[in-house]
């Protein structure tokens, strides 16, 4: 199955969740009301009875950081994205869903984190992955995520960490078959294997990686190493098409490296993801394996602006300050569909 296939398969996932699943707001400004299907925290929301396996919580972007939550259910949480006020067109209300961590258990399999930004000041706030086929996209994360139990099949997905990608709570953990695509990485993912302790990806494409590289995939390919000093250390069979700041890669099967005047279009003027495009005309943007657009705005399933969620969004909405019982309160909206 290729990239885009693979997107569909999943944009079809949740689109069949949302239709056969349950929807719960959540929301920590107001209270709860389970008749309208509202709750005011998010464990609350996971441990009542009205919510079953499968359902989907949206949490709604407020100026008050969501507690954490053990999930030992399997669910759908969805927030509204990320950096709302710093890119066009995302939110009407530009509050983010600022969540303190989430421990997926073992029992949460299959369970989809989308749209949350994570808190800061505690490496505890992120993602705690102890359970198979997780999806993390979309997300904002300023520490990394934790792995354990021996995942498997996970995939983390158009993603944006401030700094590293992934650490691990024990010496001897091992995992298999994590899918990492199209997230921007402002440290590095530095997650050894050995003969012992298996540590693998399945596929790590169109990422860009600020800091070092020192990992195991059975393919590397279409990322962009944009740390001058950083260090790359990939054991795969199948390193291609990635562009490398200082020769970090050999000049073979597609790697190469960059011109740093034309690549990406920089930060002025542009958001702290949105300046990580290429350039129209970057001579880069058929570098990829097949002519495709390396980085994380090329593949199957290109990065998002604001980690906006694949659900229609407004983003703007206008009203007048009186209306009338004939013509009731005139609202102008102004609406866009989400991939």
């Amino acid at each position: 199955m290729n990239i885009k296939s693979t997107f569909i398969l999943l944009t079809g996932l949740l689109l069949t969740n949302s239709l056969l699943a349950n929807v719960f707001r959540v929301n920590n400004t107001l209270t709860t009301d389970k008749a309208q299907k509202i709750f005011k925290t998010i464990q609350e929301a996971h441990d009542a009875t009205d919510v079953a396996a499968g359902d989907t919580l949206m949490i709604e972007g407020t100026a008050t950081t969501y507690d954490g939550v053990d999930l030992t259910k399997r669910l759908v949480l969805i927030g509204p994205g990320y950096l709302l006020a710093q890119n066009p067109q995302t939110q009407a209300n530009g509050s983010q869903a600022v969540v303190l961590g989430i421990d997926i258990q073992s029992e949460a399999s299959g369970s989809i984190l989308m749209g949350l930004t994570f808190a800061y000041n505690s490496t505890n706030y992120t993602p705690h992955i102890g359970a198979n086929n997780v999806i993390v996209m979309r997300c904002y994360l300023p520490y990394p995520i934790e792995m354990y139990n021996e995942v498997v099949n996970a995939q983390i997905l158009q993603n944006y960490f401030e700094g590293n990608a992934f650490t691990i709570n024990s010496t001897n953990y091992t995992f298999t078959g994590i899918t990492f695509r199209n997230n921007i990485i402002g440290g590095g993912v530095n997650i050894a294997s050995t003969n012992t302790y298996q540590r693998v990806f399945s596929a790590v494409e169109n990422n860009i990686f600020l800091g070092n590289v020192n990992l195991t995939a059975s393919t590397f390919r279409n990322n962009i190493i944009a740390g001058k000093n950083a260090t790359v250390t990939v054991n795969s069979g199948t390193v291609q098409n990635n562009l490398v700041s200082n020769n970090q890669l050999p000049a073979t099967n597609g790697n190469q490296t960059y011109n740093e005047a034309q690549l990406f279009v920089g930060a002025a003027g542009n958001s702290p993801d949105g300046k990580y495009q290429l350039k129209a005309d970057s001579p880069y943007k058929t570098a990829g394996l097949a002519g495709s657009e390396p980085g994380v705005f090329g593949g199957g399933q290109p990065y998002v602006l604001s980690g906006l969620p694949p659900i229609p969004s407004i983003y703007e909405l206008t009203a007048e300050s009186f209306g009338s019982k004939q013509n009731g309160l005139p609202v102008k909206i102004k609406a866009k569909a989400n991939q």
